[in-house]
């Protein structure tokens, strides 16, 4: 994840260029939070901000309404801003 290779292709516009990268994605399911490594995406090196295809998408949100047993469960810590400091 993250790592750049040769065989990455790299998407440029005039103001903007995207590098096609694997990235961890996190989504937030009623207060449930689901953790998908490695889905692919188009990746701004700049900004960091992060770009997926509609059929990305649509997989992700299958897999996350499934019955399917994750590959790995991890313990996540919550720290509530207004008290953190």
């Amino acid at each position: 994840m993250g790592n750049e290779s040769e065989n990455q292709r790299i998407m440029t516009w005039p103001d903007e260029t995207l590098v096609d990268s694997r990235v961890r994605y996190i989504l937030d399911l009623d207060g449930k939070l689901l953790v998908f490594e490695d889905v692919p995406a188009r990746v701004n090196p700049v900004t960091g901000e992060q770009f997926f295809s509609p059929a990305t998408i649509r997989q992700i949100q299958q897999i996350a309404f499934s019955a399917n047993a994750p590959a790995r469960t991890i313990e996540a810590s919550v720290y509530d801003w207004a008290n953190a400091a």
